[in-house]
C-alpha cells in the first residue's frame, strides 16, 4: 500500500495538472447542492444518497444520430445537452450530474430500445483533459429511464479508468470490476512516476445474459478485458452511450465518435 500511495504522489508532483483535475470545482453559488452528491475530496467524504432521494429524467423524444432520443436522467440540477455532427460521426454530450453510482444515476443518456444482442462500443476524448478527473463516459443497457433502474454499464473515467459496473435489481446498490493500465517507471532511468494510458477505445457486448467488457488500451485491436459479466434481463433494453461530469450541477463535455452500435454479438470493432 505504502509503495502504491508513494506511486501516486510522484504521478501528481509531476504532473500538477493531473493533481488539479483531482480537487472537485465548488458548486454554483446560489445552487441547493445535497452534501451527499458531492464528490470524494480531501475535505469531503462520498456518500451514498438517502434511500427515498430520487428526481424525475427528463427525456426528449427526438433523433439524434443513430439514437431515438435522450435523457436527463435523475435530473441533475443543470440540463444536460447533446448535438452530432455527422461529417465526422462525432456526439458531443454535456451533462451535470453527481454519478452513475450507487443506488440512483444523474446522467445525459443517448437511447435506442433494442432486444436481443448487442454490440456497442465508441472512442472518447475530453475536450478539457484538465476536467474533473472522475467524469466518465458510460456504455448503458437499462430497464427503464427511472433513475434507479437496472442496469449494466461499462465507462471509462476522465483519469483513463475503465470499469464494468452493474445494479442488480432496481434501486440496489451498483457494484463493478475496475481496470487500469500504467506504465511503471524503468529502473536506473530518469522515467517519472506511472503514466495511466487512456483507451483508445472500448466496448460491451451482450450476448444473451453475459456482458462482455473489451478494451484498447494504446490502439491495438480491441480485446477482451476479464470474464464475461452475468446480467438477467429480459425484453426490451434502453441500449446507448451517456456521460456524467460527476459534479452535481457542473456541467462538463465529453465527445464520442465512431459508434458502433449493432444488434447482434461478436460485431465489436
Amino acid at each position: 500500500m505504502r509503495i502504491a500511495l508513494l506511486a501516486v504522489f510522484a504521478a501528481l508532483a509531476a504532473s500538477p495538472a493531473l493533481a488539479q483535475s483531482m480537487i472537485p470545482p465548488p458548486p454554483p453559488p446560489g445552487v441547493d447542492v445535497p452534501d451527499w452528491s458531492l464528490p470524494q475530496s480531501p475535505t469531503h467524504k462520498q456518500v451514498p444518497p438517502p434511500a427515498d432521494f430520487h428526481r424525475a429524467s427528463v427525456t426528449f423524444n427526438k433523433p439524434i444520430g443513430i439514437f431515438e432520443g435522450q435523457t436527463d436522467v435523475g435530473g441533475a440540477l443543470a440540463p444536460g445537452s447533446a448535438g452530432y455532427d455527422a461529417a465526422s460521426g462525432t456526439y458531443t454530450i454535456t451533462s451535470a450530474g453527481y454519478n452513475i453510482w450507487y443506488s440512483r444515476d444523474e446522467f445525459r443518456f443517448l437511447w435506442k430500445k433494442m432486444t436481443g444482442d448487442v454490440s456497442l462500443a465508441a472512442s472518447v476524448t475530453w475536450p478539457n483533459i484538465n476536467d474533473f478527473h472522475d467524469r466518465k463516459v458510460a456504455l448503458v443497457f437499462r430497464d427503464s429511464l427511472d433513475d434507479d433502474s437496472r442496469e449494466i454499464v461499462a465507462a471509462q473515467h476522465g483519469n483513463g479508468m475503465v470499469h464494468i459496473a452493474w445494479r442488480p435489481e432496481k434501486g440496489a446498490q451498483m457494484t463493478d470490476i475496475e481496470y487500469r493500465s500504467q506504465r511503471q517507471p524503468i529502473q536506473g532511468t530518469d522515467e517519472k512516476g506511472p503514466q495511466t494510458f487512456h483507451p483508445t477505445r472500448f466496448g460491451i457486448e451482450k450476448k444473451g445474459d453475459q456482458y462482455q467488457l473489451y478494451v484498447s488500451w494504446q490502439g491495438e485491436p480491441l480485446h477482451p478485458e476479464g470474464k464475461p459479466v452475468t446480467f438477467r434481463s429480459s425484453g426490451q433494453l434502453y441500449v446507448g452511450i451517456g456521460f456524467t461530469s460527476h459534479l452535481p450541477a457542473t456541467p462538463l463535455t465529453a465527445e464520442v465518435k465512431d459508434v458502433v452500435l449493432d444488434n447482434a454479438a461478436a460485431r465489436i470493432r
